[in-house]
């Protein structure tokens, strides 16, 4: 039970920084103005889901219920292993988050602690076991993947929103420009995913050890997350040469308007599940047979 709350807690939080940089992120390329209390509660969020992660950690060490927190193993794990300072990192940039965000004009530059904040996650995974030089560019393509797969989970819940909020008699072209000017956006995010994810992948795993993957959990999570992958880019081509373009002539503008709705709304779910896994593989041996 804790190990599932761990992974859990790890997805939940892995959504909200994402969202806490994503946003910031697309609204900025967007020209849009954002939303501070949004940002805010993101950062709230992520000072709860933190101490909920340690928690669940020490649970998972000690096999004691989250319910009776073990606070000895919690100090441990503070003070002698990686996840002290990088509980610290994040949780000063969470608060430079929420003091950016009152500022004038803040919620753009909220994007640079927010980054901190995502990048925080490379060291709490199998990269931030990895030593030496090695352990550096396996850092480096992790965070380079987590800004990535931020940039299109905010992306998507600020373009689900919007076509969510369309009407029969609105006009559909501004969010059809919005959505035709993330095209660019996407194309480099899916490029940055693709390309660290493969850097990852032989991190993690090792090139002459990907056979093998097919008799672990890891390698059958790990395919299912490609396949997901797979599927979401099959949307957004979908919605970038067929369902934008349809809501732009408006010819049919429900029918548009229902399929973008339908096509965001699984990708969307899929991002979900996809961050579900990543948390899930986060905390598996690859090299583990299957039970």
């Amino acid at each position: 039970m804790a190990e599932g709350l761990l992974a859990g807690t790890r997805c939940a939080l892995m959504i909200d920084l994402a969202l806490l940089m994503g946003l910031p992120l697309f609204w900025w390329v967007m020209g849009m103005a954002g939303r501070r209390a949004v940002l805010a509660a993101l950062a709230i969020g992520g000072v709860a889901l933190s101490a909920l992660w340690l928690l669940a950690s020490a649970a998972v060490m000690t096999g004691a219920p989250i319910t009776s927190p073990d606070w000895a193993s919690a100090h441990i794990l503070l003070t002698m292993t990686p996840i002290g300072p990088v509980l610290a990192v994040r949780g000063a940039a969470l608060l430079a988050v929420l003091i950016v965000v009152a500022l004038p004009h803040g919620v753009r530059w909220t994007m640079a602690p927010a980054g901190a904040v995502s990048a925080t996650l490379a060291w709490t995974g199998h990269a931030g076991a990895t030593e030496g030089l090695a352990g550096s560019l396996h850092r480096a393509a992790d965070v380079a993947h987590i800004w990535a797969a931020a940039g299109w989970i905010g992306a998507l819940a600020v373009l689900l929103g919007a076509v969510m909020r369309l009407r029969g008699g609105d006009d559909m072209r501004p969010v059809a420009r919005m959505l035709a000017r993330f095209a660019l956006m996407g194309t480099l995010l899916v490029a940055t995913l693709v390309v660290t994810g493969a850097v990852n992948a032989a991190m993690i795993v090792g090139v002459a050890q990907w056979p093998a993957l097919t008799g672990s959990l890891y390698g059958w999570l790990l395919a299912a997350k490609l396949a997901l992958f797979g599927a979401m880019l099959g949307l957004a081509a979908a919605n970038r040469w067929r369902l934008t373009p349809a809501l732009e002539t408006c010819v049919q503008p429900q029918r548009a308007v229902a399929a973008l709705r339908l096509s965001l709304a699984v990708e969307t779910s899929f991002a979900v599940v996809i961050i579900g896994l990543v948390a899930w593989l986060g905390t598996l041996d690859p090299m583990a047979p299957i039970i």
